[in-house]
């Protein structure tokens, strides 16, 4: 994934949020809590806020209203 850009696949979202928390891809499920593995709400919204300079058009909030890789791939996938 390209700096300039917000996650395509959810496997993309996966390794980005994997890379800020220092977990491998694979240990965090689609429906585990973000915050119970390992990220705070500093780390989410520049995460968040990168892919909103990225041109994603959705508002912080719904992100740390839903925080699973589920949830957030569902609001990714809406744009």
């Amino acid at each position: 994934m390209a700096d300039n850009s917000f996650p395509q696949t959810f496997e993309e979202l996966r390794a980005a949020v994997a890379g800020r928390v220092g977990l491998s891809p694979a240990e965090i499920g689609k429906e585990d809590s973000l915050f119970e593995v390992g990220l705070d709400s500093v780390t989410a919204q520049s995460l968040i806020g990168s892919w909103r300079r990225a041109g994603l058009d959705r508002p912080t909030h719904e992100f740390l209203d839903s925080p699973t890789l589920g949830g957030w791939w569902r609001l990714l996938a809406k744009g």
